[in-house]
């Protein structure tokens, strides 16, 4: 096969291009070797590795790639023949190039970040692969208004199940050393992660790397405001978030945090859940999300997200991982509602009676 030396590209829209056909042509290559020795025992990860590695210096800045080196498809992610540039948004240095592949009855979408390398050389930062419109919004915009109708001010508060008898200010309670089944005793260690910033009252919480269906927010609308936000780790595990929407008052009884048709539990499958401001993350694009959460992903830490405001959400990793867990209102001896938190079931033990408790 012919070696080819790609140009500098001075627009964006040239890179992704060649990005596209170079990485065709590679595939290809191992395509027709696949055919050629039919009946080999195993992949030739090796060759192929080399190949897109060389797409990779190619085409990326320094340290990024495609992502393709370890997994290989008999259909083409990238494809000349089928996918098309469909925009190009470029603001001095850096720039955006949407596609779409178009497969069968299907389509898939490329979101590709540029970058201006040495102010003549044009080159991918990343690519994200998407199976929604990537400027579309997460939730359809004729659903917008009925979601945000379901969350009320005086919505009751609603009993928790019965056996997680929780406790917010043990689980918060910083700097004391816990023993926990076999692992070496730690301490508990709280961290303000910042301040959330609610302009709707409307609340939301979600696993933020899966797509949304029948979303559903809080039944019970909070004050805007901005408002503090605590994790609690132990190990290496975050045992907890919560959104402090009362400074001073500490919690006394608490209550679900149920959506209305929910029970105050909420499943993860991605290793996340996220608290959000409602109405923000309705106008929410699928490109920003995901992006949102790949960069998340690089250091899996609490940390606020900026959705479409500064700082209108909060995300982290959820205890050991995937499941299910429960989200409380904590009320004051007034009945006022002063937090909204998460127990990710780090800090508990479960007594003979099947009853949860914190330690």
């Amino acid at each position: 096969m012919y070696e080819i030396i790609w140009p500098v590209a001075s627009d964006p829209q040239h890179r992704v291009l060649w990005f596209i056909e170079h990485w065709y042509q590679q595939w290809q290559e191992m395509t027709d070797l696949d055919v050629e020795e039919e009946g080999a025992e195993g992949f030739d990860f090796v060759r192929w590795r080399e190949l897109i590695a060389e797409v990779d210096q190619m085409h990326f800045v320094a340290g990024e790639g495609c992502g393709s080196q370890n997994s290989f498809s008999s259909t083409a992610p990238f494809n000349p023949e089928l996918e098309t540039i469909t925009e190009c948004r470029e603001s001095g240095t850096t720039a955006q190039v949407f596609t779409t592949l178009s497969e069968d009855d299907c389509s898939k979408y490329h979101v590709y970040d540029l970058v201006l390398v040495d102010e003549k050389d044009w080159r991918i930062a990343s690519v994200m692969t998407l199976f929604y419109p990537p400027n579309d919004a997460v939730v359809a915009p004729e659903k917008h208004a009925d979601i945000l109708a379901l969350s009320h001010i005086d919505a009751p508060l609603l009993p928790h199940d019965e056996v997680l008898q929780l406790n917010e200010n043990t689980l918060f309670h910083a700097d004391r050393e816990v023993q926990l089944n076999d692992l070496d005793p730690a301490m508990t260690v709280v961290s303000e992660i910042g301040k959330l910033h609610v302009t709707s009252g409307v609340l939301g919480i979600l696993d933020f790397g899966y797509d949304i269906y029948d979303f559903e927010p809080l039944e019970r609308r909070v004050k805007p405001g901005e408002y503090r936000v605590e994790a609690v780790t132990f190990h290496d595990w975050v045992a907890g978030i919560r959104v402090r929407l009362n400074d001073t008052d500490t919690a006394v009884r608490w209550f679900a945090a149920s959506t209305p048709n929910g029970d105050g539990a909420y499943g993860v499958d991605a290793g996340n859940l996220a608290i959000v401001d409602v109405e923000n993350l309705l106008t929410l694009t699928n490109a920003k999300k995901e992006s949102l959460f790949s960069r998340w992903c690089q250091d899996y830490q609490p940390q606020l997200l900026s959705m479409t405001m500064t700082n209108d959400a909060v995300i982290t990793s959820t205890g050991t991982g995937d499941g299910t867990y429960p989200a409380f209102w904590g009320v004051n001896e007034a009945g006022e509602v002063v937090s909204l938190y998460i127990d990710f079931m780090i800090l508990t033990e479960e007594g003979e009676n099947g009853v949860y408790t914190s330690i």
